[in-house]
């Protein structure tokens, strides 16, 4: 393993907890990202499973939770921060949610099942001081929601309770919180993953 020049050291030992957080699942999402691009899984007797949201696009069910006038979903490239990725574009609806919802098939024999994304507001989106809702659910359930103004992509991965040899209803969903204008809600590369036994 390489030695951290000591100016990131001392950047990452100046940050407070919740920032550190934010750093392991950034690291965590590179290590992942690293073995997809071939590098040794640390676990030789598993094999590296992974449903890709984006790829499933067209098979999702795309819905608003009232009018769905204002709301813009598609699959496209954005950019956070100066950063361009494969994204999910999610622009709310004048009032309520836009849900988009897939139904993924998981193998019986899946172990250590995550859900990794980044969430942000795509650049070219007028500053604002208000927040915008990122939710997930799983089954009806909502098991993560942030309300944020992300301006950079924000990493998240969720651990999920074990659904192996069932179908998981996953819902991305974006709430304007009554303000819809300029609200470019993004999700970065989203993935479900987990390991064959």
């Amino acid at each position: 393993m390489k030695a951290l020049p000591e100016d990131i050291l001392e950047d990452l030992k100046a940050l407070p907890g919740a920032d550190l957080e934010q750093v392991r699942a950034f690291v965590a999402f590179l290590r992942w990202r690293a073995s997809e691009a071939g590098g040794s899984a640390p676990d030789e007797t598993a094999r590296l499973w992974h449903y890709n949201f984006l790829e499933s696009f067209a098979n999702a069910d795309v819905r608003t939770s009232r009018d769905a006038a204002g709301a813009e979903v598609k699959i496209a490239e954005a950019r956070a921060g100066g950063e361009l990725r494969p994204a999910l574009w999610q622009h709310p609806p004048i009032q309520g949610e836009s849900e988009v919802e897939y139904h993924v098939p998981v193998p019986a024999n899946l172990r250590d099942v995550r859900l990794r994304f980044a969430i942000g507001i795509r650049d070219g989106a007028k500053a604002t001081d208000r927040l915008i809702a990122f939710r997930v659910r799983l089954d009806g359930w909502q098991i993560w929601s942030r309300a944020a103004w992300p301006v950079s992509w924000e990493p998240v991965e969720l651990a999920l309770p074990y659904r192996a040899g069932d179908i998981a209803r996953v819902v991305f969903a974006t709430d304007g919180l009554g303000d819809h204008q300029w609200a470019w809600a993004a999700w970065a590369e989203p993935v479900l993953i987990g390991r064959l036994q």
